[in-house]
């Protein structure tokens, strides 16, 4: 997961409503429908009013991201969802959440973030959700990727799952990755995915999924009035003039999605 700063969690709260406004306006669907559809193909009905989840700050490694675990709550409770930070922090967190009855325990550190779900005894990792998340989002926004030709930059962990979902959801999937062992492991573990470079994915393809961490790759010229960009890490790919022009399209925020798709699959 891409590290944030206390300046990127403080404008995530302050965003969260006008962004949950910006999907419904791109996709029809809000952020408590992307979790619902994104939790599993076949999921029952989730709960989330009520229900209990905690936050706990991990204070090892480069330590806590001030004001990251009040916006983990702030999205948890957006859904309905009754969530509290814990007073404690690291493994007496974990303890004091289980205690207080918890169904789920969301906590991060240097390399992870994860749901561990108490109640139902499964853990839910943050990178497919996200990328789960925003292939819902596009797929809504789309009207549907069944036969859609999708650029997907990158195959990091988010690159990867988003890669496997958009197959499984009948996307046609050109991957721009400079990283030709990567890409060979990918390929090689049954990703049927076609190779191109960035200036032949911008020219097929109205939809992209931006899994880089490469900044202003994608500038106003290479986007039409049919792009669609499910961009769910920092910084975006598109210039500041690329996300401008595409406005609503820009489908970018590196934590709500992930959060309420985790909460959906630790509740299921």
């Amino acid at each position: 997961m891409t590290r944030l700063t206390e300046g990127d969690v403080c404008g995530l709260i302050r965003e969260l409503e006008a962004f949950d406004e910006r999907l419904e306006q791109v996709a029809g669907i809000g952020l408590r429908e992307v979790a619902l559809q994104s939790a599993s193909d076949d999921a029952p009905c989730v709960q989330f009013r009520d229900a209990r989840l905690a936050a706990v700050p991990i204070s090892t490694g480069e330590g806590s991201i001030p004001g990251f675990s009040e916006c983990v709550v702030a999205i948890l409770r957006h859904l309905g969802c009754d969530a509290w930070v814990t007073a404690q922090p690291d493994v007496r967190g974990i303890q004091e959440a289980v205690g207080a009855s918890a169904d789920a325990v969301f906590i991060a550190d240097d390399h992870r973030f994860i749901a561990l779900s108490v109640t139902k005894g499964r853990c839910i990792d943050d990178d497919p959700a996200t990328a789960d998340g925003y292939v819902t989002v596009l797929e809504a926004a789309s009207v549907g990727l069944s036969g859609r030709e999708v650029m997907l930059l990158g195959l990091g962990p988010v690159g990867r799952a988003a890669a496997r979902r958009l197959l499984r959801r009948g996307a046609k999937v050109l991957v721009v990755e400079p990283d030709a062992d990567r890409l060979e492991a990918a390929l090689e573990s049954g990703l049927d995915m076609r190779p191109v470079d960035l200036a032949e994915g911008l020219a097929a393809c109205d939809l992209i999924f931006d899994a880089t961490p490469a900044a202003d790759l994608i500038d106003v010229g290479d986007i039409g009035p049919d792009t669609i960009a499910a961009v769910p890490g920092l910084p975006s790919a598109f210039t500041a003039a690329a996300q401008e022009a595409l406005g609503a399209r820009h489908i970018h925020e590196p934590l709500a999605i992930g959060v309420a798709v985790m909460a959906g699959r630790a509740l299921m």
